[in-house]
């Protein structure tokens, strides 16, 4: 008797802990939830390349938090970043050297991109990051995919203008 208790009980709390099957995705779901991801990550990095932060900016939800090597920043203080920069850069190029996307649900995703960030500065400075990483989590809202959490890492090396 003592033993049946134990199997039922077994039996419960691995059917109550294992995933319900409507609940899984199947690797087609998988990955055009990875290609709609990687998609914002391309339209945004365009958008970024051009100094369109507003553009930019619509791949980001307003509860959006962003943490650098020395801060935590809101999606307001982010917002006011992309609005500055165009008052000193001239001209920002990104190169992308690895992507990668993990889907978590259906309705969320996370994303580690490397590679290479060159800023050309209008003093005639030059700042390149490389390498430059940046850790996405993107949340579904709507039909869109939405970018709630970034963490960007990277050591910035600046040449000064006339210096080679």
């Amino acid at each position: 008797m003592k033993r049946n208790i134990f199997v039922a009980a077994l039996l419960i709390f691995f059917v109550g802990c294992s995933p319900q099957q409507s609940d899984q995705l199947n690797q087609q779901q998988k990955d055009q939830i990875t290609n709609e991801v990687k998609a914002v990550v391309d339209s945004a990095l365009a958008r970024m390349q051009r100094l369109d932060g507003d553009g930019a900016l619509q791949y980001y939800s307003p509860e959006m938090v962003a943490v650098g090597d020395s801060s935590i920043i809101d999606f307001q203080a982010y917002k006011k970043g992309w609005t500055d920069l165009p008052k000193s850069v001239a001209t920002m190029k990104w190169t992308t050297t690895q992507c990668q996307c993990m889907v978590l649900t259906k309705d969320l995703a996370y994303s580690s991109l490397f590679g290479k960030a060159e800023m050309l500065m209008k003093s005639g400075d030059k700042i390149t990051v490389d390498p430059q990483i940046y850790t996405s989590i993107f949340k579904r809202v709507g039909n869109q995919w939405k970018i709630i959490y970034e963490h960007g890492s990277g050591v910035p090396v600046i040449q000064k203008a006339g210096k080679k």
